[in-house]
């Protein structure tokens, strides 16, 4: 991502993602949302190769309410074919889309596909490597209270070792805007408005140098060594005036790695898409650690949220899509695709 974009600060962060409420203590809005039509009482997540499975869950939130989604589970070590990959769209396109024509790109054939990173003008705001190239970086700044802010924010990856890692992210100025690992989300704290009054760089204590071959950013951090961070990573990585609302239940998408190095995709609906009211953040968390997550990132939400299956169709419902027939896909910058090699 050039430097250009940088200026969009306010909107930059999640306009195109979300556009929804908070809960207490958060600055976005309340509004209720329409209700969707009755969930699908026998979803069909299609044939999947062996170390690879797709899974629908109903979760019950209490109060009558219920959160709908998918759970993708890749164990890359039982099937040494399955791959992760990131994939970066210099023109933005469905997420069916970019399932279909991923056998194009030679990385073999497209199983599971998701949403990955946030984005604003068709143009990703979050970390994306592929093949161990940068293709776009985090987004170095926002401005709230009319001051110039530097977000660390998280990032999943996967080393040329196989191993999956999560990290807090800065794409330093100092190091022709490279991608440095930190030990924590740094100085910033949205909920007290206090802030770094100088972006990291590549001598900040704990700065570490990051080569993934293939990564996809987002944030806030979900799970860290087994513990949810959701919501104190929320605020620390300046997310609450982007609008990722992430006190309110809402359709969620997120990325994470067991302790035995399995991959987790999850989907939920949200905003009464499928009878389903979303997750909060620290619902989300939750789930994954409940799905054996040791490490999660929150990636892109509300409208973008989209689960392909293996056959090339969307297997969850996307809010875009209201009380309409036919499934209304958001076109997205990045995307997380499992696919199985020859």
């Amino acid at each position: 991502m050039k430097l250009k974009f940088l200026g969009f600060a306010l909107l930059a962060v999640c306009v195109c993602a979300v556009c929804c409420m908070c809960g207490s203590d958060s600055k976005t809005p309340d509004y209720e949302f329409p209700d969707g039509p009755d969930p699908d009482p026998d979803p069909q997540p299609g044939d999947y190769p062996a170390g690879l499975t797709v899974t629908e869950f109903t979760d019950d939130l209490g109060g009558g309410k219920q959160c709908l989604g998918f759970v993708a589970v890749a164990d890359l070590k039982a099937n040494p074919k399955l791959r992760f990959n990131a994939v970066h769209l210099p023109q933005q396109k469905t997420p069916s889309r970019i399932h279909a024509e991923f056998a194009s790109a030679n990385r073999g054939t497209a199983c599971v596909t998701i949403n990955a990173g946030y984005w604003w003008a068709g143009n990703s705001l979050s970390l994306l490597v592929t093949g161990g190239a940068v293709k776009s970086i985090e987004n170095q700044t926002v401005t709230r209270n009319n001051q110039t802010v530097y977000p660390v924010r998280s990032s999943f990856g996967q080393m040329s070792s196989g191993k999956f890692e999560t990290h807090w992210i800065y794409c330093v100025l100092d190091d022709g805007n490279k991608p440095y690992a930190f030990p924590s989300a740094l100085d910033n704290d949205e909920r007290t408005n206090t802030y770094m009054s100088a972006p990291p760089t590549s001598k900040t204590p704990g700065a570490v140098l990051w080569t993934p071959q293939e990564a996809v950013g987002g944030g806030p951090m979900l799970v860290k060594e087994g513990k949810n961070v959701a919501v104190e990573n929320y605020w620390k990585e300046v997310f609450d005036g982007g609008g990722i609302a992430g006190t309110s239940r809402q359709p969620r998408t997120a990325v994470g790695a067991t302790a035995d190095g399995k991959l987790i995709l999850l989907v939920c609906d949200g905003r009464n898409m499928r009878g389903s009211a979303g997750f909060t953040l620290a619902e989300l968390a939750d789930k994954l650690i409940e799905l054996g997550a040791v490490d999660a990132v929150n990636l892109d939400g509300g409208g973008s949220s989209t689960m392909v299956g293996s056959d090339g169709k969307v297997l969850n419902r996307p809010s875009d899509t209201g009380s309409a027939e036919v499934i209304v896909e958001r076109k997205i910058s990045t995307a997380v695709v499992i696919s199985e090699v020859n």
